[in-house]
């Protein structure tokens, strides 16, 4: 690979920089005002826009496809499985617990992707040409993946097909990064009133197509090789046709195929900002520098403490959840209709927010958001009783996983907003990223406590088998799944009640503590450096280490 040490735009005039970049937000975004196209210049940018669209659209049809069926039951404990620690068992609790964060651990380093984005072309592309690299490269890593997926389930290798997903993650990630900077670069141009609509418009698009690719694995492996262990449960839904393991990755591969054409058709790099430098060397010492700048914030540290503490604590995940799971038995069908049933909730959810809430207290909706999902997750604990005799069923299991997602969405991108407020010039992907980071380090920290303290709670033996086969032992496993539940109530509440007020009410609020000129010095940037780094590199490395276990 050789790398350009110019980016070569053909502009150079700031004032030209500020009217490309504006364009591409009035005609790609609002549409035209007076009901009249530019012949030209209006419809390349809105094909620069739908070029972008196509890298969000892609990142839902592959990557929140394959996050979708590693959280579920599906993969690790029914195709891998079962899930256990008996003699014929194939896979763990840790390992079930952790898959899909290693899957996506990369985007726990966005940070270091963003700072080479932005200082780094791709030949003469700041942008482009790293959005089709990492798709290119993903795509080939998700043939490989197609070509080896039944190789890794007939020889029980669940933990070398999630790190071979992990790989074509990585690739993507590449792409993923430069179009979060070509996003933030254009948000900053957005008027007050609408600023977010772009990011908010990329999410559903998103959000769309990973409702798409869901629906699609729902059908393909929902037939008899695809249901969990041991007799069916009553009222199982098992449908008289399915695809071969390796055939759903194929069928992925033709999904995505037009999005990777229309990012070559449509995308086009932005200008490089004015103080961009042609020099690596240089251009890395400046925007170390910016970015250190940038670290001395009272701003950063309270979204760091924000992502940090709703993720990981406000959010924890009941440890108790895959033992929940494989009690309930839910059937493929079952757990995909709930997911498909979940992204449309995700969906609306993040439309009322951009409707509704986008420009309201961002504290007040991420409260409201963090505060009803805590409640969804005490109907857990009807599962474990099978309260009323209709509680412990893969049809209840679907309600009860999919009912948060309509909440999730109406809180899911108000962290983002604010990080258009504080990233410099020339060093949008990176401050981006940095935020972006830490809130995927927060979710490996939830996933690593969650699994972390399934021994405490004696979790580790509990799943169906262990369940019929030890029927004086269920009151037991009841009270242990209970304390779990419990447990993870308490912390989540309290966690929203704590980590709420570190998020601003609003831009302005953000402005304002990003001002504050008392953390504009060395030991505010040393601070939030322990702040990202502690957890961060915790996080990572108990996440890692499960997955072989």
């Amino acid at each position: 690979m050789v790398f350009a040490a110019t980016v070569d735009t053909g502009l150079s005039s700031s004032i030209v920089v500020q009217e490309h970049k504006e364009s591409l937000i009035n005609s790609g975004v609002d549409g035209p005002r007076d009901g009249a196209l530019e012949p030209t210049q209006s419809a390349a940018d809105r094909r620069a826009m739908w070029g972008i669209f196509c890298v969000y659209m892609a990142i839902g049809a592959v990557g929140d496809f394959f996050v979708t069926f590693l959280a579920a039951p599906t993969l690790c404990q029914y195709v891998f499985g079962p899930m256990g620690t008996e003699p014929g068992d194939h896979t763990t609790l840790g390992q079930c617990n952790v898959a899909p964060s290693v899957f996506q651990i990369s985007w726990n380093f966005k940070i270091f992707f963003g700072f080479f984005l932005d200082l780094v072309p791709f030949f003469t592309s700041r942008r482009k040409g790293w959005i089709l690299f990492g798709w290119t490269g993903g795509l080939v890593m998700l043939a490989i993946n197609a070509s080896l997926a039944d190789y890794f389930v007939e020889n029980h290798r669940f933990d070398l097909y999630v790190k071979s997903l992990m790989v074509m993650c990585i690739f993507y990630t590449f792409s993923d990064v430069a179009a979060d900077g070509m996003v933030v670069e254009m948000s900053k141009l957005e008027p007050e009133g609408r600023k977010g609509y772009l990011m908010t418009t990329c999410q559903l698009l998103r959000f769309a197509m990973m409702m798409t690719s869901t629906a699609f694995g729902t059908l393909a492996m929902s037939g008899q090789s695809y249901q969990p262990p041991g007799p069916p449960a009553p009222g199982a839904l098992v449908l008289p046709f399915e695809l071969q393991f390796g055939t759903v990755h194929w069928m992925i591969f033709a999904i995505v195929i037009p999005m990777y054409i229309g990012m070559w058709l449509w995308i086009r790099d932005p200008p490089a900002p004015e103080d961009h430098h042609a020099n690596i060397c240089e251009g890395a010492r400046v925007h170390g520098g910016k970015l250190w700048t940038a670290m001395k914030s009272f701003a950063v540290f309270m979204l760091l403490t924000q992502c940090y503490g709703t993720q990981a604590v406000a959010n924890l995940m009941n440890p108790a959840n895959n033992g929940i799971a494989s009690i309930s038995k839910p059937t493929n069908i079952q757990t995909g209709i709930g997911s498909v049933l979940g992204n449309l909730s995700l969906m609306t959810g993040v439309w009322i927010f951009r409707k509704f809430f986008m420009a309201k207290s961002w504290r007040v909706t991420l409260f409201m958001s963090e505060f009803f999902l805590a409640l969804t997750s005490a109907l857990s604990i009807m599962s474990i009783y099978d309260t009323w005799g209709i509680s412990r069923n893969g049809w209840f299991y679907m309600f009860t996983s999919s009912l948060p997602a309509f909440i999730q969405g109406v809180g899911r991108i108000v962290s983002s907003l604010a990080i258009i407020e504080i990233s410099p010039k020339g060093l949008e992907a990176t401050v981006f990223e940095l935020l972006v980071s830490a809130n995927n380090g927060a979710i490996s920290l939830n996933t690593a406590f969650q699994t972390v303290l399934a021994a405490p709670f004696k979790l580790d033996d509990i799943n169906i088998s262990s369940w019929e086969k030890n029927p004086d032992m269920v009151p037991t496993y009841q009270t242990r799944l209970m304390m779990s539940t419990v447990f993870s109530l308490i912390v989540n509440f309290a966690g929203a009640f704590i980590f709420v007020w570190f998020l601003p009410k609003n831009a302005e609020q953000c402005r304002a503590w990003a001002a504050k000129k008392s953390w504009h010095k060395n030991w505010a940037a040393i601070l939030n450096v322990v702040i990202f780094a502690v957890p961060f590199v915790y996080a990572n490395y108990t996440t890692l280490s499960h997955i072989s276990a």
